[in-house]
């Protein structure tokens, strides 16, 4: 079965089975008509303004300037808000592992938020951003039903009308999960050549503001190795954006 069907599938069945229940926000559990996360839950999210250096974790002020020389492949990190966040932490977990899949829209809404706020698409015109979700590999993607940074990515990229294409980078190794390993080197290693660009799809990367989207941003190896097979294809830089660093 195709990946997209099968997607397409679970996703209505779910949306099927959370409508049948009462609507409820899933973080205090007061009944709402903002289902799944009600309007004061999500105002009591902080949104950040500003993108940081993945090297030395400083602001950046200029996204025109490279803040750091050893930014040899990510370029800048955006990080919407923080994982110490109990709303936050209860919602990407709910969303990632117990597939509660509607709260795509109010997490994708806080990216949404935090790229207005800094005025990422004022430094070029947006037909040169292309969007691409950081992906799972077909196995896992297949168990869980669906790829929470994909569903994500499709949000963000309808609102600001970005190129979009999920199946430009490919994850090719299905490696162990990056949670159980503790030790950086080890978690580098983990990820090495774990991904590959589509033959047919890598002329569309020259040249393009690459905007990387993951939900979380832990030790940053993976997005730092997606962000590495993507530079042999020269686009103009790469940009991490993610929901929370963990």
């Amino acid at each position: 079965m195709p990946r997209r069907f099968f997607n397409f599938l679970f996703f209505f069945w779910n949306i099927f089975l959370e409508t049948i229940f009462p609507w409820q926000c899933c973080f205090c559990k007061k009944e709402t008509h903002h289902y799944p996360l009600c309007q004061n839950c999500k105002k009591n999210i902080p949104i950040n303004s500003f993108f940081i250096c993945p090297n030395c974790k400083r602001k950046i002020n200029n996204l025109s300037k490279n803040c750091c020389s050893n930014n040899k492949f990510l370029y800048a990190l955006g990080i919407t808000s923080s994982y110490k966040n109990p709303i936050l932490a209860k919602s990407l977990h709910l969303f990632k592992y117990q597939r509660i899949i509607s709260l795509k829209d109010p997490l994708s809404d806080l990216i949404i938020k935090f790229l207005k706020k800094t005025k990422l698409f004022s430094l070029t015109r947006k037909k040169h951003f292309l969007i691409i979700p950081i992906p799972l590999h077909y196995k896992k993607q297949k168990k869980r039903g669906f790829n929470q940074s994909e569903l994500l990515t499709e949000n963000i990229s309808s609102y600001f009308s970005l190129n979009y294409d999920p199946e430009i980078l490919i994850r090719i190794k299905d490696n162990s999960p990056q949670a159980n390993i503790h030790n950086l080197n080890e978690r580098k290693k983990n990820v090495k050549n774990i991904f590959k660009i589509s033959s047919n799809k890598a002329s569309l990367i020259k040249n393009k503001w690459i905007i990387l989207v993951d939900d979380v941003y832990t030790s940053g190896s993976t997005m730092q190795e997606a962000a590495r097979v993507l530079k042999k294809y020269k686009p103009k830089k790469i940009i991490g954006l993610v929901l929370a660093k963990g």
